[in-house]
């Protein structure tokens, strides 16, 4: 299932860094949660994820978002494994 993470510009070059997204990956299951999100926490960049169906529901949030407790490969997201140096 496709969902949406919200984070940081820190928190993405951390994710860049170490090549993956450690777990709890938490999510929402529409663009506009995300964004609703996004703009509360002020966590500008929503990536779009794709979950296993037994994504676990997290509580409260309406049951809009959702998380998984193995970390999220970076590859899936862009492909290619990246490297700053």
């Amino acid at each position: 299932m496709i969902v949406y993470h919200v984070t940081s510009a820190h928190k993405l070059k951390h994710y860049l860094e170490s090549g993956r997204i450690l777990p709890p990956v938490r999510a929402w299951k529409t663009i506009e949660c995300a964004e609703k999100f996004s703009i509360q926490t002020g966590r500008p960049i929503i990536l779009r994820l794709k979950f296993p169906r037994n994504a676990v529901r997290l509580e409260g949030h309406r049951g809009y978002a959702l998380y998984i407790e193995d970390s999220y490969p970076m590859e899936k997201l862009f492909g290619k494994t990246f490297s700053f140096g």
